[in-house]
């Protein structure tokens, strides 16, 4: 296990440079000199040579590579000088933080509904049980995200002005209008990942229950309930361990579409308002912490798959 452990956290590593690399060589890559797309057209000769020198960009791509790693490493991630010298860290961990909570929530609320919803399907295949579970799993694959958050909020915004149409104020502030303002959003995210999650799940509790084990668990006279929930649901469950993260990671790195119609300030808004303000000195930390958290998700899913299946760390 110890080995398999130390394996994952190198291959975490390695992912890591391999993508901090991308992200370097991406945005040197990108079209335009990053000192003029700063300061715009009107600037002088003078103050574009300034920014360039201060930004390293006179020097070669090697030192700059190597720069660039080496603050990485000691978590210096720079100033934005859009926001006025600002700590970039400083925008966008706050930023991750916002996004982490709206997925964890949209995660939490999908597994609730999900679960049983796609065990009680498997269990009870052809009723109109399974009927409406397939309909709901069906409706959430075809429909977009940007569609389900449009129509909850024109239904519970403007139609019946139920919940405030988007914004944020921090928990601490307002606890009762912070969780008013997570509703809509939390709901249009768990709402097509539920969907999905409960395919998952009615597919893997099918092939558990035709399972030789299972039939063979019921020639023993044990109880259809005791069959289904100990020896079905428990084998079921540990493929779900690495869909919800997966979808987790997903979440965190593609949540752009769902705080600009929320106007909630995660990490995708904070991508999407830097472009605009020509802040890229922050899109790219913001592109490689959203990398990051991904890797470091499923990181903790194989560990934890690895833990409830000991099979996969002996493998």
């Amino acid at each position: 296990m110890t080995r398999y452990v130390a394996r994952r956290l190198l291959h975490g590593i390695l992912v890591m440079w391999i993508v901090s690399t991308a992200v370097f060589v991406i945005f040197r890559l990108v079209p335009g000199d990053p000192a003029a797309m700063t300061l715009g057209l009107d600037a002088s000769p003078e103050d574009y040579e300034a920014l360039r020198e201060e930004l390293g960009l006179n020097d070669p791509t090697h030192v700059q590579y190597l720069r660039w790693m080496g603050n990485l490493a000691r978590g210096d991630f720079g100033k934005s000088i859009t926001h006025g010298y600002a700590e970039v860290s400083g925008l966008v961990f706050p930023a991750l933080g916002r996004t982490l909570e709206l997925a964890a929530l949209s995660i939490l609320l999908a597994v609730i509904v999900a679960v049983p919803l796609g065990m009680i399907s498997a269990i009870r295949e052809g009723t109109w049980v399974d009927h409406i579970a397939r309909v709901f799993t069906t409706l959430g694959f075809s429909m977009p995200t940007y569609v389900m958050g449009i129509g909850l909020l024109i239904l519970l915004a403007e139609v019946f002005p139920l919940l405030p149409p988007g914004g944020y104020v921090p928990f601490g502030e307002d606890p009762v209008k912070h969780l008013s303002q997570l509703i809509m959003p939390v709901l249009t995210i768990a709402s097509v990942t539920a969907a999905r999650l409960t395919r998952f799940m009615r597919a893997g509790m099918l092939e558990v229950l035709s399972a030789d084990y299972v039939r063979t668990a019921r020639a023993k006279g044990l109880t259809e309930r005791r069959v289904n929930y100990w020896h079905a649901f428990r084998n079921a469950a540990i493929p779900l361990v690495t869909e919800v993260g997966v979808n987790f990671g997903l979440l965190v790195g593609g949540m752009v579409v769902i705080e600009q119609i929320f106007i909630w300030p995660g990490l995708g808004w904070l991508m999407i308002q830097s472009i605009l303000t020509r802040a890229f000195d922050v899109v790219q930390i913001a592109v490689l912490v959203s990398a990051a958290t991904f890797v470091i998700v499923n990181l903790l899913v194989d560990l934890t798959y690895s833990w409830l299946d000991p099979r996969i760390a002996r493998s």
